[in-house]
């Protein structure tokens, strides 16, 4: 037998960093200055100049909202200094622009003044006329002004302002915390900087726009534009240099002048001296050699970098295109060498020129078009642009961080051909893609199920308490990256369509359900009836229609109502799922089926056990609303049975441990086939993660012969055709273990008995009877079950910050990777609480009806005045929903609490292993208690629905355990007590006087005395 190797542990490097941000937070995280509150300091005339109505705080605004950018700051103007100043003594401003005249005082000596008092505040100086750079020419760098800028008439140059101050501030966080990416601009002349920088934002932003993957919605959209790529300026070599060291990592390119001060003086050649020393540590990187003197272009191209002609009158379209072709901004542009001398010699890590004679070949304006490029380009442009680093570039650009950081240490060099190294990129860009959309929740009209595991939602509103959980799960996993641990395991969550609740509004609403109902509801088949009778609006069903395009193989319709999942009120169980084959030849009658799925969810909200259950819980019918959640099956087809190899529920709080157990270390069901055995209750085997081989339903022999499973759940996929309405389960098959031992989904599940030796056998024998024992998984580890169930439970209850319950399906394959398919998490609401109760262990054994260390709940119940009970010597298991339908006339009339005792499992689905009572049946039972008779010895619920219901409701809980000396019932005494009222297997007591109900779920311990 295989077995599947782990990989570094990656949860010790999240212990150490327990409170890393998810992804969409990590963006969030980045730009944390920014400006919010702008004082303008001008005379009336200045602002005309700038804008014709003096209402420079609209100019700002519309910038934002031409750029379709976020939260523009709030512009206050004042005409003086003076009056600026008094501002800022009663308010916080984070940038002040002031003119350079007209403002009543020397704008130097109003910056000297805010310093004095608001030394962190930034301080920008703006000039409107020519004249005024001859001024601020003869003035000496002070650092009373943090920066000036000459008004060219282009209005965007208000958000440069505001764009370079934030990215000034915020480029060493974002660069040491997001890779963030800087452009370095070394330019001395205020009017040519004040020029360029509103060329540069403005592709910046656009591009970055252009950039954002139609995967994102829109509020990642609006994060990721804060990764963009960070404007640097400087304005003499030195100030170049310390600017170049301290961001060497991330300069993604330069733009520099030719002359500028070096050591206070103006030097002619500084530009090329600082370039010099750059080309020292990076051969490619793009620098822009900008100068006014045509002669610099030969020296420019002689240390690889590109020159602009400052007197050329296509200045403005040349920088354009230096940024949009060379920088990254715009589309890559594949091109393929043309210099014969370099093809002929074509060797792996052999090119170095810059300027070699190219030809373009093809271009790229997103990721996904370049994926497609890239696996038809020649090998020749492969290389030529792996070795210069131009993808990783091109992806910084873009704000692709994590995977430009993949590919930029990577050369042709690196790898045996050419051909290895295409398979490596689009290996790459493949998996960042599918990455990215983990942590996404795609709009339907964006998506194109390119890969597995997809999230995405039709009609927006509310996704459900379903739909929440299957999402958070898929950003938990994003971020503990539990995959990195687990290398040989698919983990992973089932391509996953929710339509949101708007759509069940719609519906209601469209078919008039409400009115026909008029408040007084029919039986649930009637209910059923009349929503199958409605009609699914036409832009829906034909999304459904979409959907089934993509989606070929068998689906889970389930709910996921606003309600649903929620950590007071899981509603688990309550309403429906359906499993469809979708398999049928005919697309309509597939389509069909589907909306059919749908119409009886929606009707699922109103059905008797529903609305008793809706009502338990203090909330209104007319509250509930459902959202759908439409997911593909775990599992493959043998001849018509398609099933995952098995499933099961996994919980972070045990509530019953046995032995060295603790309640803290967790719990999980599994059984073979899919989760309806577990979560309905039937036979299972339970273990504990952190043991798993401690299996006490397992210490012998003939216990694991009596609890070992015998049948399994099967989706039937030779029934193509079906009607719902009959009932949830029409499309499943109940087979026995037996019928499946061909199909090789047992070899490392199942174990055999050897009649003649009394031996069971961990391997499969074709002459002897199989027994469910999962010794391969639990015992040789051969699937690392039990870690990675630890794992996932723990990463579950740190980001739900409560105990929460997952149901999962694994597909163990052969020539394939094991899947582990998260289905859905939940929120537990284990009913402990730590208010200690306790009560005098020397209680007098007469008084005392009910003692237990096996329950759940917590406080002093001295309302309770009537028991509903299960006649022990009249229990009979092929006839428990008889007694299901009996409890269920007594809780009709009572309408008051009650508690209700019987054998077996209450709510299990498997009606031979205790009474499948029905929560309307219930309504108002108070504490349940679960018994065990001399034939008919249950293990406790757990971990199925009916179960998590109970603890979540405060519903007090206990179990008695067949022949225990500590644990009893007064049976003698109970049926002495004249009853209300008697049926064939259920009798009613009243008492005159409450009973005295103590449960302790600190302790598990409980205790019922008599009135």
């Amino acid at each position: 037998m295989r077995k599947i190797t782990t990989g570094f542990s990656i949860l010790k490097k999240h212990k150490q960093h327990e409170d890393a941000p998810l992804k969409s937070i990590t963006y969030h995280d980045l730009m944390p200055f920014k400006v919010r509150e702008i004082l303008m300091v001008s005379s009336l005339y200045d602002a005309f100049i700038i804008e014709e109505e003096g209402l420079i705080s609209e100019l700002v605004t519309d910038q934002y909202q031409h750029l379709l950018l976020t939260s523009p700051p709030r512009v206050t103007r004042v005409h003086s200094g003076e009056e600026a100043l008094l501002k800022l003594q009663n308010q916080s401003y984070d940038l002040v622009i002031t003119m350079s005249k007209n403002i009543g005082m020397d704008p130097y000596k109003f910056g000297e003044k805010i310093k004095m008092k608001h030394p962190n505040i930034p301080v920008v100086l703006l000039m409107t006329d020519i004249a005024d750079l001859s001024f601020i020419r003869g003035r000496k760098k002070e650092v009373k002004i943090d920066e000036i800028f000459y008004w060219t008439g282009d209005p965007i140059l208000f958000l440069v302002i505001i764009k370079y101050i934030e990215d000034k501030i915020n480029a060493p966080f974002d660069t040491k915390n997001g890779n963030v990416q800087v452009l370095i601009m070394m330019e001395d002349s205020i009017r040519y900087y004040s020029m360029f920088l509103p060329i540069i934002y403005t592709e910046l932003v656009q591009q970055t726009r252009r950039s954002l993957s139609e995967d994102l919605n829109e509020m990642q959209r609006r994060l990721r534009r804060r990764a963009r790529t960070k404007i640097l300026l400087a304005k003499t070599y030195e100030e170049g240099i310390n600017l170049y060291t301290k961001y060497k990592k991330y300069v993604l390119g330069i733009i520099t002048d030719v002359e500028f001060k070096h050591y206070g003086e103006k030097d002619s050649n500084a530009g090329f001296d600082f370039i010099h020393n750059v080309r020292q540590d990076s051969k490619y990187l793009r620098i822009l050699i900008q100068s006014s003197n045509p002669e610099n272009r030969v020296k420019a191209e002689k240390i690889n970098a590109f020159f602009l002609d400052k007197n050329s009158s296509a200045l403005v379209l040349d920088f354009e295109h230096f940024l949009l072709k060379h920088l990254g901004f715009g589309d890559f542009i594949f091109r393929h060498p043309i210099n014969d001398k370099r093809r002929d010699n074509l060797k792996l890590g052999k090119i170095e020129e810059i300027h070699i004679k190219t030809k373009e070949i093809a271009r790229a304006a997103n990721m996904k078009e370049f994926e497609k490029i890239l696996q038809k380009i020649p090998l020749e442009s492969i290389q030529f642009h792996s070795d210069r680093n131009d993808f990783s570039n091109w992806l910084m650009a873009r704000g692709e961080f994590k995977l430009a950081m993949k590919l930029r240490p990577k050369k042709s060099s690196d790898f045996t051909d050419l051909d290895e190294v295409r398979r490596y990129i689009i290996n790459m860009f493949n998996e960042s893609r599918r990455q990215r959309q983990l942590d996404v929740i795609t709009d339907f009209s964006k998506q194109k199920f390119e890969f597995d595991s997809s999230f995405t939602r039709i009609r927006g509103d509310s996704l459900g308490g379903k739909g929440r959980g299957i999402a958070f799960i898929r950003s938990l996993l994003t971020r503990y990256e539990i995959g990195r641990k687990y290398p040989d395991i698919k983990i992973t969550i089932p391509n996953t369509v929710v339509i949101g609740s708007l759509e069940f509004d719609r519906f209601i609403i469209e078919n008039k359900i409400r009115e026909n109902i008029n408040g007084e509801y029919p039986n649930d088949y009637k209910i059923a009836e009349r929503f199958l009778n409605g009609k699914i609006c036409n832009e829906l069903e034909n999304d459904l229609k979409k959907i089934l395009t993509y989606f070929k193989t068998p689906i889970a319709v389930r709910s996921s109502s606003l309600l649903e999942d929620s950590k007071s009120w899981p509603f688990a169980g309550i309403y429906k799922t359906y499993m469809l084959p979708n398999n049928h030849k005919d697309k309509n009658i597939r389509l069909n089926q589907l909306c059919q799925a749908i119409k009886l969810i929606y009707a699922s909200v109103f059905f008797k056990e529903s609305r008793a259950y809706i009502k338990s819980t203090s909330s209104k019918i007319e509250e509930e609303k459902m959202s759908v959640v439409i997911q593909e099956l775990v599992g493959n087809d043998y001849d018509g049975n398609f099933y995952p190899t098995f499933s099961g529920v996994a919980q972070s709080y045990n509530f019953y441990p046995v032995g060295h157990q603790k309640s803290e270390e967790g719990i999980a069901s599994i059984a073979i086939g899919l989760g309806k055995t577990v979560v309905g209750g039937e036979r299972s085997l339970r273990f504990s993660p952190r043991y798993p081989q401690n299996i006490p339903e397992f210490s012998s022999l003939e216990l694991i012969l009596e609890n070992s499973q015998k049948e399994l759940y099967v989706l039937d996929t030779s029934k193509r055709e079906f009607k719902l309405s009959e009932k949830e389960d029409v499309t499943l098959r109940k087979i026995n273990v037996n019928d499946i031992k061909n199909d090789g989904t047992l070899d490392n599940i199942a174990s055999s008995y050897n009649v003649n030796d009394g031996i069971i056998r961990d391997n499969l024998s074709e002459d002897s009877p199989v027994i469910i024992t999962f010794n391969g998984i639990l015992k040789y580890e051969i699937f690392p079950l039990s870690s990675l169930l630890q794992d996932i439970l723990e990463i579950g209850q740190k980001g739900m910050g409560c105990p929460i319950q997952i149901e999962f399906a694994v597909d163990l394959k052969k020539d394939q990777s094991p899947i582990f398919a998260i289905l859905q998490i939940r929120p537990l609401a284990p009913s402990y609480e730590y208010s200690d109760v306790t009560w005098d262990e020397k209680i007098d054994e007469d008084k005392i009806l009910i003692n237990s260390n096996m329950a759940l709940g917590n406080g002093v119940i001295k309302t309770i005045k009537d028991i509903v009970y299960v006649i022990p010597n009249k229990f009979d298991n092929t006839k428990t929903i008889e007694i299901a339908e009996e409890i269920g006339k007594i809780n009709d009339k009572l309408s008051k609490p009650f508690i209700l005792i019987g054998p077996g499992r209450w709510g299990s689905e498997d009606r031979f292993l205790g009474i499948p009572v029905k929560w309307n049946q219930i309504s108002d039972v108070k504490m349940m208690v679960e018994t065990a008779l001399k034939n008919f010895n249950i293990k406790p619920s757990q971990g199925t629905h009916f179960f998590h219901n109970i603890t979540s409701r405060g519903i007090g809980y206990i179990n008695i355990p067949y022949n225990s000396k500590k644990e009893f019932i007064d049976w003698i005494w109970l049926e002495n007590q004249t009853p209300k009222e008697q049926l064939n297997y259920v009798k009613h007591i009243e008492f005159s006087n409450p009973l005295t109900v103590k449960l302790n779920g600190r302790k598990g311990n409980a205790l019922v005395l008599k009135p």
